[in-house]
């Protein structure tokens, strides 16, 4: 596991359960498996669904659930394309996002959504 990484993640963790409805955990998630792409990061997606979900007074394991998924197909896609790219990122963080807001049922997804993709490009851009 990255000594960088779980930081970011805990206080990605806490911003996303206490202060904004950003994806932030999922946004660190997409970017961690893109440059990283190791198997740890599945059992850092379900513990960190796993917390937000409590955040969120929600029904525990549907963030861990949507995490697990997207990284599992966000792998499938490595196989036949690059995924390291700012438009994969552009559009994989904006989709995500989007889904990931509908299922917590916040009321403007397409705006929060788009901020979210900016936000994923920066986090892309600045991860190394």
């Amino acid at each position: 596991m990255s000594a960088f990484f779980l930081p970011i993640l805990l206080l990605a963790i806490i911003l996303e359960g206490s202060l904004t409805f950003l994806p932030l955990v999922f946004l660190v998630l997409l970017v961690l498996t893109v440059k990283k792409r190791e198997s740890w990061i599945f059992s850092a997606a379900f513990f960190a669904g796993i917390i937000l979900d409590v955040f969120y007074l929600k029904t525990v394991g549907t963030t861990s659930i949507f995490f697990l998924s997207f990284l599992f197909l966000l792998l499938l896609y490595q196989r036949k394309f690059e995924i390291a790219t700012y438009p994969f990122i552009a559009v994989s963080s904006f989709l995500g996002s989007f889904i990931f807001m509908i299922i917590l049922g916040i009321n403007a997804p397409f705006m929060e959504a788009l901020v979210s993709s900016f936000i994923g490009l920066l986090m892309f851009k600045f991860y190394g």
